[in-house]
């Protein structure tokens, strides 16, 4: 009887070891199987979750959305022939920042026929890509704005592809990998390069080394990493060590430089001239896109513009207003619109000056779209030192650029118009003289 009780336990050991050993076995598989899926297949759902929606035939000045360097500044060229062919006097300049690789900013200057009371200062391409929504807004400025001007005190004076290198290759950084609006600094002797003190706590998720892989693998390392470093040093960290600029790693993102570029000298001049000379009223307005709600411009002022969030939104008629007051307000070390301003008290100007930012707001102002522009400012970064072989992954990179910059969606182009339309009429209105 016992011997039989043993063979009979024996038996159930035997077959559980046998079934157990079955479902591990079908476990491993069935994971083998997904993670080859994922790998194979993944890629394209990323990159097809990327591709941006094809822009319609035709809509609200869908000719001037141009999509390369050499577009825009042809583009340019014609509108002056245009104004030209109009009787208005312009005149049209160009400044080389690189002749061998045929880098310009471009310069159009349409003086007051007969008192210089105010001057109207358009800055585009500061970053770059971002000189892609100025170009069109160029078109909607002399279309609908110029025409309702008093064209006898007021002058106009256009600085365009101030970055050239960026818009030629889609980049917001400039050619030694600059932010612009990070390297108006207005004494590099004095300042302290060492400013941002969050940067070096997260250096190593911000500019990763090595070439990006698999499109699906890729996105989930990306979120584990950015996961481990909310919890080690926090969000605030990140946001913090971003949004100021930093002046120390030269690979890295939003870096500000360690002294003046060329287009940065060459922009410090024209804000000079203008402050230098018989113009009493400036206008400036630096044309950006990137922050904020997805189907609004803001207007973003200056740190050194006293006005409330309240005070400008009825002064201009205009309800997108970032001040020094809003809850969305930061502040960042130089930015082209404080170095007019510091400028000018350092002169001891007399001039009437209005400097601000005109920002289209693309991916969203919510907390996943905020962690969506982290992502894509990374893996640019990324992909711009150490390219990938993979080409699923190279073109995810390059749409979620575009979707970070200039979206081709038509709803949000033709939004853009009309913001432009409202804000700069409002502005307007309210300064000049």
């Amino acid at each position: 009887m016992y011997r039989i009780i043993i063979k009979i336990g024996r038996n159930k050991m035997v077959t559980t070891s046998l079934l157990s050993i079955g479902i591990f076995g079908r476990f491993v598989i069935t994971t083998i199987a997904v993670v080859l899926v994922l790998t194979l297949l993944g890629p394209y759902a990323v990159l097809a979750i990327a591709r941006q929606e094809t822009s319609k035939d035709n809509y609200n000045y869908s000719d001037s959305f141009l999509n390369s360097y050499d577009e825009v500044r042809r583009h340019l060229g014609e509108r002056v022939e245009m104004l030209r062919a109009e009787g208005i006097a312009v005149e049209y300049d160009t400044y080389a920042v690189d002749q061998n690789d045929d880098l310009y900013i471009d310069n159009i200057y349409l003086p007051a026929t007969s008192e210089t009371t105010n001057l109207i200062l358009l800055t585009t391409g500061v970053h770059g890509m971002e000189g892609y929504i100025g170009s069109v807004m160029l078109d909607v400025f002399f279309e609908e704005v110029y025409p309702t001007l008093n064209r006898e005190n007021t002058g106009i004076l256009i600085v365009a592809n101030v970055n050239p290198y960026g818009m030629k290759y889609m980049r917001r950084y400039n050619e030694n990998n600059v932010d612009l609006n990070r390297n108006f600094i207005e004494d590099w002797e004095n300042f302290d390069l060492s400013s941002n003190k969050e940067y070096p706590k997260v250096e190593s998720f911000l500019q990763p080394e090595g070439k990006m892989g698999n499109a699906f693998w890729h996105e989930v390392a990306f979120y584990l990493s950015l996961a481990k470093e909310a919890l080690t040093v926090g969000a605030g960290t990140i946001s913090d060590a971003l949004l100021t600029g930093q002046y120390e790693y030269a690979e890295g993102v939003y870096y500000g430089g360690n002294g003046d570029e060329k287009s940065t000298t060459y922009l410090k001049g024209v804000f000079a001239d203008c402050l230098d000379g018989s113009y009493e009223n400036i206008i400036h307005i630096d044309i950006h896109s990137g922050y904020g709600p997805r189907y609004n411009m803001v207007i973003f002022n200056s740190v050194q513009d006293p006005t409330t969030e309240a005070d400008a939104k009825e002064m201009f008629g205009y309800d997108y207003i970032i001040a020094t007051d809003s809850e969305d307000f930061y502040e960042t070390f130089g930015d082209t619109t404080d170095y007019f301003y510091r400028l000018a008290r350092a002169k001891e100007s007399d001039n009437e000056l209005y400097s601000t930012c005109f920002e289209f707001g693309t991916i969203g102002d919510g907390f996943f779209d905020s962690i969506l522009s982290l992502k894509y400012t990374v893996d640019e970064n990324r992909q711009h030192w150490y390219p990938t072989d993979n080409s699923i992954t190279k073109e995810m990179v390059k749409e979620n650029y575009y979707e970070l910059f200039y979206p081709t969606e038509t709803q949000w182009r033709e939004k853009t118009i009309v913001d432009f339309k409202d804000a700069i009429t409002g502005v307007l209105n309210a300064k000049l003289k």
